[in-house]
């Protein structure tokens, strides 16, 4: 599996491209080798009924940020499947911005395994989770033609072809 160490400019690159939209999640940090930090909010965030921020608020910008890092630090691959996740909520993320800490812990030729820290303004952990994406195959790459761009992996940023 080919590796890279993107740029800030480059990981916010590719959030833009393959995540459009006005989901309010910024790349902050990056941290070779496979780290990513994103922040969100305060803007955007929708919020549960006793002011804390919702639940699927929250896997929703877990779910964005670690396959944004796996296709960041692995090269873009559009067709990366959440095959396996497991969030745990520690306590009420209080309104305001978020900090969401991304780390590949583990990758092979099919499949990366994140680990994934979220943290509130008063900067407490407040959810953590390990999300496990199924990477294609490179049959399955060749069998859809160099045309489809949702199943082919781009040369990973910060190399060049």
């Amino acid at each position: 599996m080919a590796e890279s160490r993107p740029t800030l400019e480059q990981a916010a690159a590719v959030l833009a491209e393959l995540i459009p939209g006005d989901h309010g999640l910024r790349v902050v940090e990056v941290r070779p080798p496979h780290r990513l930090v994103c922040a969100a909010g305060p803007d955007g965030l929708e919020y549960a009924l006793g002011g804390s921020v919702s639940g699927p608020t929250l896997f929703k910008l877990v779910d964005y940020a670690a396959f944004l890092t796996v296709n960041a630090c692995v090269g873009k691959m559009r067709s990366a499947v959440l095959a396996q996740a497991s969030m745990s909520f520690l306590e009420p993320a209080q309104p305001g911005a978020l900090r969401i800490a991304v780390d590949i812990v583990q990758l092979s030729l099919r499949s990366a395994v994140t680990d994934v820290r979220v943290t509130d303004g008063r900067d407490w952990l407040v959810a953590m989770a390990s999300l496990h994406f199924s990477l294609p195959t490179r049959a399955a790459r060749r069998a859809t033609g160099p045309d489809d761009p949702v199943a082919q992996p781009v040369a990973p940023i910060g190399r060049t072809a």
